[in-house]
């Protein structure tokens, strides 16, 4: 008799090697579902382009983790619930985690390590943010096969509580509570993102947005002189 533990769920090939999801209770993860982000991830490309939006400084005779697949391990631990950098310890070594991130799962090095990690987080200058904000707009314009006839650019804030004393947190009275307030850009006839702007609790004025709002036409006509572009108030 077929049992349902015969199932093989084929991924795309890593090293040579062939990688696909079976329920044989081998070496197992609870995390299955980060291959899945990584088939994702894969076509979208937006991992990539942030890595390259990074200035690494570090002296590179002494790396064992890329920008790209550091990137990959913070971004993918917390699509799948893990939002504290501590939780790289365990995670590091999680076969599932590992093949995501390009490492032979059961063989592969560990990945990064909770101190490196952080060290990440705290490397990006002003300049590494912007042109990160700059990766976004670049993937939501590679998400087209051509160029729109018109794109809708609706912009708004949402509240992102924090606990601590990081840098830039701000009360803000209307949330009742720190936060920051980043700021979303999104096309608003097909709801895909064009790009987020970390900043801190308080409301932007209108010259910021407006300066904002400029920085994105300029680059979209730059690519698309011909589309249509409008503004959701």
């Amino acid at each position: 008799m077929t049992q349902d533990t015969q199932i093989v769920l084929p991924f795309a090939s890593l090293h040579g090697k062939t990688l696909q999801a079976d329920f044989d209770a081998g070496t197992v993860s609870s995390d299955g579902g980060v291959l899945l982000l990584r088939e994702i991830e894969s076509r979208i490309g937006i991992i990539g382009r942030f890595a390259r939006a990074l200035d690494d400084r570090r002296d590179q005779r002494y790396i064992d983790h890329s920008y790209e697949e550091m990137l990959r391990q913070r971004i993918f631990q917390i699509a799948c619930g893990y939002d504290d950098a501590n939780d790289c310890t365990l995670l590091r070594h999680d076969p599932a985690f590992k093949a995501a991130c390009g490492r032979l799962p059961i063989l592969g090095e560990p990945l990064a390590s909770q101190p490196s990690m952080s060290r990440l987080e705290n490397a990006p200058r002003h300049s590494d943010l912007y042109r990160m904000a700059q990766a976004l707009l670049e993937t939501f314009m590679a998400s087209y096969d051509r160029a729109p006839e018109a794109i809708l650019l609706d912009i708004d804030d949402t509240a992102d509580q924090t606990h601590g004393a990081q840098q830039q947190v701000m009360f803000n009275g209307h949330y009742d509570a720190y936060c920051y307030l980043p700021l979303h850009l999104y096309e608003g006839q097909s709801g895909k993102l064009i790009t987020t702007i970390l900043r801190p609790g308080c409301r932007p004025s209108g010259t910021q947005i407006v300066s904002i709002l400029q920085r994105v036409v300029a680059r979209i006509r730059r690519e698309w002189p011909e589309v249509s572009i409008l503004l959701r108030g």
